[in-house]
């Protein structure tokens, strides 16, 4: 025996391999059982394949600075999107008809089951960040080409629902842009209505018109101050005639001789020269005194000519109005009038000249309505300019909107043209499913070394839970520490013949039972090494 070191009593082997040696029956059969277990579920256990698809995500095919794609967002969460799809149940429902998945399983149990049971063996392995551009989609089945068309069917319906998808997508943003471009026209309309309606009514109060509004009232008081400035000189010219014609009418009454009495005696009285044949005379005398440009020779050429043109209309006229008229011409007048021909001219000069103020009146007033009403039109300017701001504001606002909205739209419909002509982002299989040689399923390493170290832990711990149990003592020392008696001798077992063939005997019972459980582990070994795992599995 070893002595105590340290109060602890060291390691001694020989103490386990003794406890191996009494347990030994234990661990044997403990481990028997686990063994054949696990042998047993390899060798029943089918054959499950797997086998995958790498698709890739392939940019669109026109430069983005030309056509922009209204498809945004991660490929991550479209490729999810898009996974949902597939694996709904009216395509799972569609993929098991076509290719006659689980017969027998769909006779026993409802199709949402089958479709739960199938959507369960579809894998996708989504794109981890941002700048991966691939992903895989596996299925796993007992059959493996049959595996592989499902998964190679799986992958085309991918494609096409991406396909459908992206189309769909810009599709429906050209439609929504439509929609709100035709609603932000028919109130741009609207608003542009508005505005011509205010323009129409305030015409000539607009802020852009001030300028010519300044212009045209500067204009408007220049000729309303040279229509005053005519109105008196007119007025002095006026003055003028009328004391000319006094001067002419007392001149006349001052040379006139007396006239005859009713019984006509006396010599006939120097008439004024009223008739054409009289005025051109009385010019010429006038020429031999006065220049063509003094007064009263340019009256006596007035009234000659308006003579001239009278008698040329009374020429044109009926004989009747002729005769009468030409009575009128050329008797002479009343000897009893006191007027000559420059008191007529004066009289008509005068009457044009009235005329001529009372027109100028008129014009004035006119021109000073005008004046007024500019200036009014001035003075409401800086009133309209501040309501067409607000006008204007809403209506601008709303224009930079068409105009972004319109630019958007021809986008969007540059990008589902894109999309229907399959020139945009597609989904592309690189690595086409291949028809898998090796079952994934089972994993018989690991199942086997699983069931190897669950029954040698299984027999180990075993016998030494039954060692914990014992109440034998194997060792003096510890009857000594547990009796606290001391222990004198060490007596061997001595065993009767009886006993010892008894022993024997069971001894021999058991090593036929331990040779017979691991022979069969060995049959079983062996099948499994030959046949493969689930070649039990149609015996039952």
């Amino acid at each position: 025996m070893a002595t105590e070191q340290g109060g602890q009593k060291p390691f001694d082997i020989y103490l386990y391999l003794s406890l191996l040696l009494r347990r030994k029956w234990e661990i044997i059969f403990g481990m028997i059982p686990f063994l054949l277990a696990g042998l047993l579920y390899c060798l029943f256990s089918a054959k499950i394949y797997s086998t995958s698809t790498t698709i890739v995500v392939v940019p669109q095919r026109v430069p983005v600075e030309y056509v922009r794609s209204t498809v945004t967002g991660d490929i991550a969460e479209r490729v999810r999107g898009i996974w949902q799809e597939v694996t709904s149940r009216t395509s799972l429902e569609r993929i098991i008809e076509q290719f006659n998945l689980y017969p027998e399983v769909r006779e026993r149990l409802p199709m949402e089951t089958v479709v739960g049971a199938m959507r369960k063996k579809i894998q996708i392995d989504s794109p981890r960040s941002a700048r991966s551009n691939t992903f895989s989609l596996s299925y796993e089945g007992a059959d493996p080409i049959l595996i592989t068309r499902v998964v190679n069917a799986l992958a085309n319906m991918f494609i096409e629902e991406n396909l459908k998808l992206r189309e769909m997508q810009a599709k429906g943003t050209a439609e929504f842009l439509s929609e709100e471009l035709e609603k932000v026209y028919r109130e741009l309309k609207h608003r542009e209505e508005d505005l011509k309606q205010y323009k129409m009514e305030h015409m000539g109060e607009l802020p852009e018109q001030s300028a010519s509004n300044l212009v045209m009232l500067q204009r408007f008081q220049e000729e309303l101050g040279t229509l005053q400035e005519n109105i008196r000189n007119a007025e002095d010219r006026k003055l003028l005639l009328q004391r000319q014609l006094a001067e002419e009418k007392s001149i006349l009454r001052a040379t006139a001789p007396g006239v005859a009495g009713p019984q006509g005696d006396g010599a006939a009285p120097h008439q004024a020269p009223t008739t054409l044949e009289g005025l051109k005379e009385r010019l010429k005398s006038l020429r031999t005194r006065y220049t063509d440009t003094h007064p009263d020779v340019v009256i006596v050429k007035k009234l000659i000519a308006k003579l001239e043109k009278e008698q040329e209309i009374r020429n044109l006229s009926s004989d009747k109005e002729d005769a009468e008229k030409g009575e009128y011409l050329e008797s002479p007048v009343d000897v009893v009038a006191p007027e000559n021909a420059i008191i007529v001219g004066l009289r008509y000069q005068l009457k044009g000249l009235e005329f001529d103020i009372k027109a100028m009146k008129e014009s004035s007033n006119k021109v000073r309505k005008q004046i007024a009403v500019y200036q009014e039109r001035i003075e409401e300017t800086p009133k309209r300019e501040q309501e067409l701001i607000d006008l204007t504001r809403d209506y601008d606002n709303l224009r930079l909107s068409y105009e972004s909205l319109l630019t958007r739209k021809i986008e969007a419909e540059q990008a589902a043209a894109l999309e229907r002509r399959q020139k945009g982002e597609q989904f592309r299989v690189i690595d086409p499913a291949r028809i898998p040689v090796v079952a994934f399923k089972p994993d018989l390493k690991k199942i086997l070394a699983m069931t190897l170290l669950l029954a040698a832990g299984t027999g180990f711990g075993l016998a030494f839970g039954l060692e914990f149990l014992s109440k034998v003592f194997y060792d003096p020392d510890k009857v000594t520490k547990a009796l606290n008696i001391p222990v004198l001798a060490c007596v061997p077992l001595l065993l009767t013949d009886a006993e010892k063939r008894k022993r024997r005997l069971n001894a021999l019972f058991l090593s036929s039972l331990a040779v017979a459980g691991y022979a069969m582990v060995i049959v079983l070994m062996f099948v499994l090494w030959s046949k493969g795992p689930g070649v039990l599995k149609g015996l039952f």
